[in-house]
C-alpha cells in the first residue's frame, strides 16, 4: 500500500449540524402543509369507496406509513437537490502570482512572532504529517479569536492591523464591524468548537482548507449550499489570517479574489444578513469590503475548511 493510501485511509470526515432559524423551519412546515393540502384533495379523488376504506382500516397505521414516507422524501430531496444552480459563474480566474502554500511549521512560527498572546501557544503541528483530507489544498494554521480579542470584531481588528503593517489595505467598512452588522455563521461555529474540541485547548488550531479554487464563480450563497457534510467557509477572522501567512494569494487586480462566507453581514444592522465580507484588489491594495451573498461573479472564490478526525 502507498504512503498516500495509508495516511489518507486514517482520516474521518466529521459532519457539521447546522442548526436551522426559527424562521427556515416556518418556512419549511409551511411548504409542506400546502403541499399536502394541494395533494389530499385530489387523492381522495381517485380513489374508489373500497380504496378509501381499505385505508382507513387501520387509521393510525396509515398516519404512521404516510409519515414515514413524507420524512424520508423529505430527507432524500435534501440530500439530492442542487440548490442555487443560476449563481454560478465559469471562471478561469487562479490565486496571485508568487503563491505558494507555506508548511505549517512556518505558519505556527510566524504567527507566535506577529502576536505576542502567541509566543508559548500550544498547537498540534504533528497533524501535518498526515496526508491531506479530499477537497483540501494545505494545513492551515489559525490561532482560536478568543485568544486574539474579546469579541469577534476586536480579533478581527487586530488581525487587520497587522496585515497593514506589512501591506497596502484598507477597511471599507471600519465604522460598521459591530455584532449588529458582522457575525459567524452558525456553522462556522459549530465548525470551530468541534475542531478546538478536538484539538486539547490548543491556541492555535490546525485545519485542512482550500484557498478558494474548489467554489471559484459561485455566489457565496451556492458555495456554502455545494460545500461537503463536513466543509465550512472561513469567515473574515480565518480568511484574514490566510492573507497575513500567504499574502500572495491576493496581490493583484487579476487575483481570484475572496468572499468569507463563513460570515454573514447585515448592511443597515437590522437583523437582515444578507451580505458576506469581501477581500479584493483595488487601488488601495488588498482592501475588505462586502458583497451580496446570492450574487455570483467570475472573479470571486470561497475559501474553506474541513472538519475531520484521525482514525487511529
Amino acid at each position: 500500500m502507498s504512503r498516500s493510501k495509508a495516511f489518507a485511509e486514517r482520516w474521518m470526515p466529521v459532519p457539521i449540524a447546522g442548526h436551522p432559524t426559527e424562521e427556515q423551519q416556518g418556512r419549511l412546515r409551511v411548504a409542506l402543509e400546502r403541499a399536502l393540502a394541494e395533494a389530499v384533495p385530489e387523492i381522495v379523488r381517485q380513489l374508489d369507496r373500497g380504496g378509501i376504506l381499505r385505508l382507513l382500516d387501520d387509521e393510525e397505521q396509515l398516519t404512521r406509513e404516510m409519515s414515514d414516507q413524507i420524512g424520508q422524501l423529505v430527507r432524500s430531496q435534501a440530500l439530492r437537490r442542487e440548490l442555487f444552480p443560476e449563481e454560478e459563474i465559469a471562471s478561469d480566474r487562479v490565486y496571485g502570482a508568487g503563491y505558494r502554500e507555506k508548511p505549517l511549521p512556518g505558519q505556527v512560527t510566524l504567527l507566535r512572532e506577529l502576536f505576542p498572546e502567541l509566543k508559548s501557544a500550544k498547537c498540534n503541528e504533528m497533524l501535518a504529517r498526515y496526508d491531506l483530507p479530499e477537497g483540501a489544498e494545505m494545513w492551515l494554521a489559525v490561532p482560536r479569536w478568543q485568544v486574539l480579542g474579546a469579541t469577534y470584531a476586536e480579533a478581527v481588528g487586530r488581525v487587520f492591523a497587522v496585515i497593514a503593517s506589512r501591506r497596502r489595505f484598507e477597511n471599507r467598512i471600519c465604522e460598521k464591524m459591530g455584532p449588529e452588522h458582522l457575525r459567524e455563521s452558525d456553522r462556522a461555529m459549530q465548525a470551530w468548537d468541534l475542531i478546538g474540541r478536538s484539538q486539547d485547548g490548543a491556541e492555535i488550531l490546525v485545519i485542512p482548507a482550500q484557498a478558494g479554487m474548489r467554489h471559484r464563480g459561485r455566489s457565496a450563497r451556492r458555495a456554502a449550499a455545494m460545500m461537503d457534510s463536513n466543509e465550512f467557509g472561513l469567515g473574515a477572522f480565518a480568511t484574514a489570517i490566510l492573507l497575513l501567512l500567504h499574502p500572495e494569494r491576493v496581490s493583484g487586480g487579476e487575483t481570484l479574489m475572496i468572499d468569507a462566507s463563513g460570515d454573514e453581514y447585515s448592511l443597515h444592522g437590522n437583523g437582515e444578513y444578507s451580505r458576506v465580507p469581501l477581500f479584493d484588489f483595488g487601488l488601495s491594495g488588498l482592501e475588505f469590503s462586502i458583497f451580496h451573498r446570492d450574487r455570483a461573479r467570475g472573479m470571486w472564490s470561497t475559501p474553506s475548511g474541513f472538519v475531520v478526525r484521525v482514525v487511529a
